[in-house]
């Protein structure tokens, strides 16, 4: 199969006026009313767009074969599918709550205590997280009392601004500050620097491949199959020289887990060293991302294909 269309040049479907009137039915009448809304909207998302489609059957074919489970077809595969695109709906609920202030680090059961007060203790921290679960909810774990800190979340430019922007006005006091890279250069790499020593945490979703440098990956191996993970983040975290942390939020029976654990402490690295201990952070962060993905197959929010958004090498043959 050939590389896909780069995830950053796939318009957005939806508007903010759409946004806006899911933020209305939410809050005048409920979450039961705005879930039975839900339906026909996912539905018709899943419907009309074949390729988030057809990226969803992917991945989950192999989340299937990973599991030793019966490959699905016809119908089967379409509702599993579905299930998908309704639970990413779902997640907007959580969004809303997050950002109205409904969640507090009370309602959040963080399962790795000695982790999450590494992570707290750590004089500014990186933290790798995934298009999994739902990441808003962890803000309440910045916003309040003695951990209250900012967190710096790097996001796409081109994609979020309208989405971000409106959920400032929703709570201008969150505490969770969208850094936007579009071209990322020198000045981002010390604007970035100078809050890890002002004990801030950065966050980056390190399951997509590099906008600016799609073909500068590691291949690691997930859910059965070799994927593509971006050099970059895991070259940032290098640089920033302090302690790497993972952080996944799932909506469990509707209740906030976050899995925190230490990635890596922070370590000079030589420079004929650094290709290796990028290709092996990447080797764990791909193993830590698949054992959570397990964990909620439905709540992985990746519509490209991520195996194939950038071409695999040959394989190499053996020399005579």
């Amino acid at each position: 199969m050939s590389s896909q269309q780069h995830w950053s040049k796939v318009k957005e479907r939806g508007s903010m006026l759409g946004i806006e009137t899911l933020v209305f039915v939410y809050k005048v009448f409920g979450k039961g009313f705005f879930k039975v809304c839900l339906t026909p909207v996912m539905f018709y998302f899943y419907l009309t767009g074949r390729e988030a489609r057809h990226a969803t059957w992917y991945y989950l074919a192999n989340y299937n074969a990973s599991q030793g489970l019966a490959k699905l077809n016809g119908l089967a595969k379409f509702n599993q599918g579905f299930k998908v695109f309704f639970s990413f709906g779902l997640s907007i609920v959580d969004k809303f709550d997050a950002w109205l202030g409904k969640v507090n680090i009370d309602d959040i059961d963080i399962v790795n205590q000695a982790a999450y007060q590494e992570l707290l203790e750590a004089q500014g921290s990186v933290i790798f997280s995934a298009h999994l679960g739902n990441m808003e909810v962890c803000r309440a774990i910045f916003s309040s009392g003695d951990n209250k800190r900012p967190l710096n979340v790097i996001t796409y430019n081109e994609h979020t601004p309208s989405f971000n922007n409106f959920l400032k006005k929703v709570n201008a006091e969150s505490a969770v500050n969208f850094v936007h890279i579009n071209n990322f250069g020198p000045d981002d790499t010390i604007k970035l620097k100078q809050k890890i020593e002002d004990g801030e945490s950065v966050v980056i979703f390190a399951d997509r491949t590099s906008v600016n440098n799609p073909n500068s990956v590691n291949f690691a191996p997930f859910l059965g199959e070799q994927a593509p993970f971006a050099v970059g983040p895991f070259a940032l975290a290098s640089i920033m020289e302090c302690k790497v942390f993972t952080m996944f939020c799932i909506n469990e029976n509707g209740k906030y887990r976050t899995y925190i654990d230490k990635l890596a402490d922070p370590i000079k690295v030589k420079r004929k060293e650094r290709q290796a201990y990028f290709k092996d952070l990447t080797e764990r962060f791909a193993k830590c991302l698949e054992k959570h993905v397990k964990l909620a197959p439905y709540q992985w929010y990746n519509f490209f294909n991520f195996w194939h958004t950038v071409k695999k090498p040959e394989p190499q043959g053996n020399e005579e």
